[in-house]
């Protein structure tokens, strides 16, 4: 049997990925559940027709309507050690989106992971509201972070503005699950049920991560890797949004980066088997 109990390279990394597709894959198809391709995967999958060669994760995006459906799903069809990572299992995950990961030796959660970001409605229109949304949005996800590393961690974040730091420590008074529900609450606000749907989670700001609602229909399989993933009707609108109409051209190799190495310790996958089972 062989495992990675170290750092992975990115060949590695990509059998250990694609081995997480397959899952998710499953799932979608399994339960009914519309998966589509988000941020740099979604480039990937149209410019490459896989993965971005220096990149070394999956995005991956779902309606809200759809996600406690799919967190049930993941939790009848996973097998350890798959699973989802998502706020309502782990009180320290402070993150605005899910993630399909692996269960470490020690415990702990894998940094390689495709991560699941929920789509919500939203009003372009309403510039001042989906202002006010991302500003508390910002402040929730740094409160619970900082108050994450002081209980889980024994760490103390001490920011360089007294007004800041004085914020962080009175709103860190809440609860972590008081965090989750406000949070919820804040992102899933917009009621108008209007033409568009935003990727708070995103990487980009939210007003590149909105997108018409007709972008995506039904989602259509597409070649990627030796697989496939779940495609918007029009991914070209996503991609135009996200990284401007030059989308398939290469950036500066300067600007090729990824998201940093990734430690891994699962000696309950055996990669010599996973890899026949993606086909590499």
């Amino acid at each position: 049997m062989k495992t990675y109990n170290g750092f992975l390279n990115k060949s590695t990394a990509k059998v250990y990925l694609l081995y997480l597709l397959k899952a998710l894959n499953e799932i979608s198809e399994k339960y009914n559940i519309p998966i589509y391709a988000s941020g740099g995967t979604c480039l990937g999958m149209v410019r490459h027709k896989g993965m971005i060669p220096w990149d070394d994760d999956i995005d991956m995006m779902i309606f809200r309507k759809d996600y406690a459906r799919f967190v049930k799903a993941c939790e009848d069809h996973l097998k350890s050690p798959v699973v989802l990572r998502t706020r309502e299992k782990d009180p320290y995950f402070y993150q605005e989106f899910a993630k399909l990961c692996f269960l470490c030796d020690d415990g702990s959660y894998s940094e390689l992971s495709i991560d699941i970001f929920e789509l919500d409605e939203t009003d372009p229109d309403r510039k001042v509201f989906r202002a006010f949304q991302n500003t508390i949005k910002k402040w929730l996800y740094y409160t619970k972070q900082y108050k994450v590393a002081r209980l889980k961690e024994g760490e103390d974040y001490h920011p360089d503005s007294l007004i800041k730091r004085f914020f962080l420590r009175l709103s860190g008074i809440l609860p972590l699950k008081t965090m989750d529900k406000l949070l919820l609450s804040v992102l899933t606000a917009e009621k108008k049920r209007g033409d568009y749907l935003v990727n708070w989670g995103a990487a980009y700001s939210y007003k590149k991560a909105t997108y018409p609602k007709t972008a995506f229909g039904t989602p259509r399989k597409m070649e990627f890797e030796n697989t496939y993933v779940w495609a918007e009707q029009y991914p070209e609108i996503i991609l135009k949004q996200l990284y401007g109409n030059n989308y398939m051209e290469l950036p500066p190799v300067e600007k090729r980066t990824d998201h940093g190495v990734k430690e891994f310790q699962c000696s309950a996958i055996d990669y010599d088997e996973i890899k026949k089972e993606v086909g590499l």
